[in-house]
């Protein structure tokens, strides 16, 4: 399969060259004759004897692009399960299959705002789209948001489901569906909770400092407080005994004072041995500590260690390539010499490429610099660094992306020079 992109007017791209140029079926005319929500608009070219299937992606993302810089939340992925579930239940109105949809992650495109997906399909392809869905998601397992815990579970059930036999896509949907309703009911638990003044957090915080600045609660019993006295009675009779085996009545009344010195030292030390095996056994009726927590984790680490013996790599492998991510994203390719994007437009300010790759673009938290402009798409353009020459790429732009006033094709990438002239669809920089 030949794949190229190309830039018309305003318009970007995806063209799949087919390959057999003879082969031409209903399924061609299908999405000629009719726009079907959730693929991406298709048009058919023949040139040179050769036939291209065009598919529009304007402002529109490949899932692969935005999970190199982004790790998907729970949101998102149910909006991509969801997404491809509709899309899947409207082709049998228009005789299409799903094996006909391309599942790689660089053709499945993202509005991305909202989330929104757009599948791409080839007329006459023929693939097993349940092995390539299980394959999307064993992806996805990699691109996570590991601080997202409901995302953590919903995803490696996700995964699990598909590599049973003879799954469907409406038993994804389902899980989907059913961990969502789990958390919502949830989270109206948690509101019809009596609220006591304090935040989540700062409840956590004054349960850990009692915990950790009072002794472990425990309950004196009556018998726990006649111990001492007990213990006492029994010295001061013992030693009086013993003085009166040796020197009769007069040896107690001689060294009284050793009898009454006997038994305050045996109260103390009553008291003490009391105390001590009190803070060894505490209450066993006391409050059991707050187990939700735990519980919490063992609902993933469960749905985790119940399914093939791989899924433990994955999760270390993907909290690993995480890692690698968070450090790239935030240190990124230091630079002893920064480079500028020096503007050349007024009331815009430089843009100061400290580490590579860096996202220019409107849509914040998906880009590094966002340049906010009507003309402006969210992801607008890439710099990358390759030893010591840095490049820049269009990623689909609407308006596109032009060095030294050509416009760059969708998804070009061009070698930076000192003193080139960037337009970044109606905004001036000079390279240096």
């Amino acid at each position: 399969m030949n794949v190229t992109y190309r830039r018309e007017m305003k318009h970007n791209y995806l063209i799949i060259e087919q390959d057999n140029a003879q082969m031409q079926g209903y399924e061609e005319n299908m999405l000629k004759e009719n726009q079907i929500n959730g693929l991406l608009k298709f048009q058919l070219k023949q040139i040179d004897n050769r036939r291209y299937f065009y598919y529009e992606i304007t402002s529109k993302q490949p899932l692969s692009r935005i999970l190199e810089f982004h790790s998907i939340n729970k949101q998102e992925l149910i909006n991509l399960i969801t997404g491809i579930t509709q899309i899947l239940n409207r082709l049998p109105a228009y005789l299409l299959k799903e094996d006909q949809i391309l599942l790689q992650p660089e053709f499945i495109y993202i509005e991305p705002e909202h989330f929104f997906v757009s599948l791409c399909l080839i007329p006459g392809r023929d693939r097993k789209f349940a092995e390539e869905m299980s394959e999307l998601l064993r992806y996805i397992l990699g691109k996570i948001n590991h601080q997202d815990k409901e995302c953590v579970v919903m995803a490696y059930a996700l995964y699990q489901e598909s590599v049973k036999d003879n799954y469907g896509m409406d038993a994804l949907a389902e899980l989907v569906c059913l961990h969502n309703d789990q958390l919502e009911a949830r989270q109206e638990e948690e509101e019809c909770e009596p609220q006591s003044g304090f935040t989540n957090t700062e409840k956590e915080e004054i349960q850990i400092l009692e915990e950790f600045s009072s002794p472990i609660k425990t309950k004196t019993t009556g018998f726990a407080l006649w111990r001492p006295l007990i213990l006492s009675s029994v010295v001061v009779t013992g030693f009086s005994a013993v003085l009166w085996s040796i020197s009769g009545y007069r040896g107690i009344l001689r060294y009284w004072y050793l009898v009454m010195a006997a038994g305050i030292l045996s109260v103390i030390f009553g008291f003490k041995l009391t105390d001590k095996n009190q803070y060894q056994h505490p209450e066993e009726d006391s409050s059991p500590k707050d187990r939700s927590y735990d519980s919490e984790q063992e609902e993933w680490q469960t749905a985790f260690y119940e399914s093939k013996e791989e899924l433990p790599v994955l999760l270390n492998s993907a909290a690993r390539e995480e890692t690698l991510q968070t450090v790239l994203l935030t240190n990124g390719q230091k630079d002893t010499q920064v480079k500028v994007f020096k503007s050349a437009s007024p009331g815009i300010p430089d843009i100061i490429i400290t580490y590579t790759p860096y996202l220019i673009g409107k849509q914040e938290g998906l880009v590094d610099y966002v340049l906010n402009g009507e003309a402006i798409s969210r992801i607008h353009a890439k710099i990358e660094k390759e030893e010591n020459d840095y490049y820049i790429s269009d990623l689909n732009s609407t308006n596109g992306t032009y060095v030294n006033g050509r416009l760059l094709e969708t998804n070009e990438t061009v070698l930076l020079n000192t003193g080139d002239e960037i337009f970044i669809a109606n905004f001036a920089f000079i390279f240096t």
